[in-house]
């Protein structure tokens, strides 16, 4: 699932009542969708095509904002 998708489920989510264990499978989800993009980073880099490093690198900001969204949540 790309990040914008689960940046959709995640607002959605917390817009209704986001418990932790939600939040947790999101994180998780995003988390190894970020590392599996540094992977494929890595190997455009080695190929050199700068629009599609530049797309994956937008992808990896989204995701690892999210994350951060993630881990500044209070529980109340």
């Amino acid at each position: 699932m790309s990040c914008s998708a689960v940046r959709h489920r995640f607002e959605t989510e917390r817009e209704k009542g986001l418990t932790f264990e939600r939040a947790l499978e999101i994180y998780h989800d995003v988390d190894g969708s970020v590392s599996a993009h540094l992977l494929e980073l890595a190997e455009l880099k080695k190929a050199g095509d700068p629009e599609a490093i530049k797309h994956l690198e937008d992808h990896i900001a989204e995701g690892e904002k999210l994350l951060r969204e993630i881990r500044q949540m209070k529980l109340h």
